[in-house]
């Protein structure tokens, strides 16, 4: 679970569930994916950036149910 007040490096296993330590890499490298901070050449995530960032990528889905027949 992400807590919102820690710090995850890239590879934490709190991250996995969202992505691998690549794919962190490459959102870094195209400038997407949530924000970090680096420092003295170590990447580091803010909890609370990680479960924002989540949440603006929620999709919802406006459609009504299915009747059935």
């Amino acid at each position: 679970m992400i807590e919102r007040d820690k710090y995850y490096r890239p590879g934490a296993p709190e991250l996995r569930p969202i992505a691998a330590k690549q794919t962190f890499a490459r959102w870094r490298y195209e400038g997407i994916g949530p924000s970090y901070i680096k420092m003295a050449g170590a990447v580091l995530y803010k909890g609370a950036d990680l479960l924002d960032w989540l949440d603006s990528q929620r999709v919802t889905t406006d459609r009504p149910a299915r009747e059935e027949a």
